[in-house]
């Protein structure tokens, strides 16, 4: 079944990462058809906006395994924060993918199909990637199995992608292409082949920009920080430092904790010759987030070089 058009819209602005916009959405009534994808969006967003304890307040407990994820992973990630265990939380998510796919089986629309399994997959792999357990989050997205779901080829390739296997992230896009009909069409099938494209370089790299480019124009993407800070990460890597420069302004003109936007403007500083500002853009983003990728990075090359020095003036001694 056809998505309406408001569902169309929402379920791209969702894609597009404009979280806050989707979350302040109006949730129509259960009796409507849109209450339950509607549902899922607002609340995947509270997530991304690591606002997981309103997920557990504003979804009520569902049968529908979807929803179940859902609130599983707002678990998840609350639990952790809190320091408890989360091993309760991991079972009920593999137990959960197995009855959504054995449902799936018994489904005849493409809806339940998506809701059920992708989103439940999803909901699982996050919960695995934050554990650390990558081969476990590839296996629950179904890595390598042709899935049709556009969502699990998605945080697939994003998985690839983070561990430097770009030629397995082509190989799903690829597969992608050929097993979902119409995948082409998708915002989300077009974002997975930029950021193949941000990864790859080249030539992809230009159509990364040009992805981008063209979604910044898209209805509702004026406000959305992070879509408009990704198009500046093309810029940057194209070597277009003030083009860049502006989109990582504009974007953190919308939302000042913008992390792809705080570790450009960082970046962009360092490049230039501009220690002192690009210190300040470093401890900008620490302030606001402390957790971010790229700063766990950076400490764990730091420590590794630390580690190294130690070792060679023991072996000088």
């Amino acid at each position: 079944m056809a998505d309406s058009d408001s569902l169309f819209y929402l379920k791209n602005q969702f894609y597009l990462g404009n979280y806050r916009a989707v979350a302040q959405n109006p949730v129509p009534p259960k009796s409507s058809i849109e209450y339950l994808p509607t549902l899922l969006y607002t609340a995947r967003s509270l997530i991304a906006l690591n606002e997981s304890a309103r997920v557990l307040s504003f979804v009520e407990a569902d049968v529908e395994p979807a929803v179940r994820a859902v609130r599983a992973l707002a678990s998840y990630l609350e639990t952790k924060k809190s320091g408890g265990s989360v091993d309760a939380i991991l079972d009920e998510l593999r137990d959960l993918t197995i009855e959504a796919e054995a449902a799936a089986e018994e489904a005849t629309s493409s809806y339940q199909e998506g809701a059920d399994v992708g989103v439940v997959r999803v909901a699982a792999g996050t919960a695995f990637i934050e554990e650390g357990e990558i081969e476990e989050a590839l296996t629950t997205l179904g890595a390598g199995t042709g899935v049709k779901d556009l969502e699990c080829v998605y945080l697939i390739v994003q998985i690839y992608l983070s561990i430097n296997r770009t030629e397995l992230a082509k190989k799903e896009i690829a597969a992608a292409k050929t097993n979902i009909p119409a995948a082409s069409d998708s915002v989300l099938f077009a974002l997975a082949e930029a950021a193949l494209g941000l990864a790859a370089g080249g030539g992809a790299l230009v159509s990364a920009y040009h992805i981008y480019d063209e979604q910044v124009s898209a209805p509702g993407s004026s406000q959305n920080a992070n879509i408009i800070a990704s198009k500046g990460v093309a810029e940057l890597l194209r070597g277009h430092l003030t083009e860049a420069s502006a989109s990582f302004d504009e974007a953190l003109g919308l939302n000042e904790t913008c992390g792809d936007a705080l570790v450009g403007r960082a970046v962009i500083k360092q490049l230039s010759g501009k220690q002192e500002d690009a210190d300040a853009a470093y401890a900008a983003l620490q302030s606001a987030l402390p957790t971010h990728p790229y700063l766990q990075e950076i400490a764990a090359k730091s420590a590794l070089f630390d580690q190294l020095k130690v070792n060679y003036a023991a072996s000088k001694a």
